[in-house]
């Protein structure tokens, strides 16, 4: 029980601490999402870009949250849930960017 705790406990560190470095590198971590150019000029669409990459990434802890709760009760079955949640959020996120780069 304590090992799920303890990953879903660093999982949620970690996806703080990347969203909130995306949102405060003023565009610069555009360079760490594939199909950007490194030598692309950082725009406004690049730091608009990073703010909504990084916001939905500090959304992903919250499946992690929630899944440390429910491992209280049940061992594991927090961890599953966190991580099928977080597969789904990725996906959004995707599709999210798709839209985004695309003007739609």
């Amino acid at each position: 029980m304590f090992v799920f705790l303890c990953i879903d406990f660093m999982m949620v560190l970690l996806y703080l601490i990347i969203g909130i470095l995306f949102i405060r590198s003023n565009g610069r971590a555009i360079r760490y999402l594939t199909g950007h150019d490194l030598d692309e000029n950082i725009s406004n669409k690049s730091k608009e870009l990073c703010i909504i990459c990084g916001k939905q990434i500090m959304k992903w802890s919250l499946c992690f949250i929630i899944g440390f709760a429910i491992d209280l009760l049940w061992a594991g079955a927090g961890l599953i849930l966190a991580t099928i949640l977080n597969v789904v959020l990725i996906f959004r996120l995707m599709v999210l960017r798709d839209h985004f780069e695309n003007g739609k």
